[in-house]
């Protein structure tokens, strides 16, 4: 998505009241995958190194909006370790504040007359929720009803397989055959309401066994490396969870907050209350886009630019 597609997302959102915190105690379990984020490797230029373990990780989680635990958790794991102090915010951001090194700080005050030292205060942001589709019904004969939550072209759909809930059932997209369909509309796009997800299951007691109304459902895709290329699910905004879980493994030369947000995939929620709690100098987003390489993209998203 180019990141110009993002301003006519829920400006209202930020009007609406705050998601209560989860009860549950946020898990902190390793991953053995990003065991290598524990040192604090640098390039030649002394910038922190790319964590590639990090971003695998983080592609094979599951976390639809409003259902980002499991992101948070490693995310968590491989944070608390590198920075001063660490929250939850009531949204289920996952916040981390980080003191610049010593030989940076100096007297200050940033914005709203706190304290601070060694140059502005400076939010760093990357979302870590994704588009997948919501459990909303179970048919007699099995099949699940489903939504898409957050901004998913329905053309993508039919044959798609996905993983649901929290035990990772396997299921694919379904719709009529083509030879089952009126001419006229074998080159139509199916309606999302019109396709169902389909899990091996022949009745709606079956089908229960396995999932409920209100799983989230992932694209069933595992991280690969294809050369200097690798693919995965979620890599908006996974590549910006990753960049800034390497960045943070060494001390900056500023103070800096890290957020790892909610929600951005259905209004840019999560962001928009913690930059209002934060109260940074400036904030930079680190997000993912389109890679302007598809045949007939627009001059202004064609890349190089």
């Amino acid at each position: 998505m180019s990141l110009h597609a993002h301003r006519g997302r829920d400006r209202g959102a930020a009007r609406r009241g705050a998601l209560r915190a989860s009860s549950r105690a946020l898990p902190l379990r390793a991953c053995p995958r990003m065991a290598g984020a524990r040192g604090a490797q640098v390039n030649g230029n002394g910038a922190p190194r790319f964590q590639e373990g990090i971003l695998e990780a983080l592609s094979n989680a599951p976390g639809v909006s409003g259902g980002e635990e499991a992101i948070r958790a490693l995310l968590a794991d491989c944070a608390r370790e590198r920075v001063d102090s660490m929250e939850v915010d009531p949204m289920g951001s996952l916040v981390a504040r980080i003191e610049p090194a010593k030989s940076s700080r100096g007297a200050g005050r940033s914005r709203g007359g706190s304290r601070r030292g060694g140059g502005p205060h400076v939010m760093l942001c990357a979302h870590m929720d994704e588009v997948g589709l919501m459990v909303t019904a179970v048919e007699k004969e099995g099949r699940l009803k489903f939504r898409r939550v957050g901004g998913i072209d329905p053309r993508i759909l039919p044959g798609q397989p996905f993983r649901i809930g929290p035990r990772a059932v396997h299921g694919v997209i379904g719709a009529l055959p083509p030879h089952l369909v009126p001419r006229a509309d074998r080159d139509k796009v199916t309606p999302a309401d019109d396709l169902y997800l389909d899990i091996g299951a022949s009745t709606r007691e079956e089908a229960e066994e396995r999932v409920s109304v209100g799983d989230y459902a992932v694209f069933d895709t595992t991280y690969e490396g294809w050369g200097t290329t690798r693919k995965g699910k979620a890599f908006d905004d996974r590549a910006g969870c990753a960049v800034l879980a390497s960045l943070i493994q060494r001390r900056p030369p500023v103070p800096v907050t890290a957020v790892w947000s909610v929600q951005e995939e259905v209004g840019l929620r999560g962001a928009a209350a913690a930059a209002r709690r934060v109260g940074p100098d400036l904030a930079i987003v680190l997000e993912g886009t389109a890679s302007g390489e598809s045949p007939g993209s627009p001059l202004e998203e064609q890349y190089p630019y």
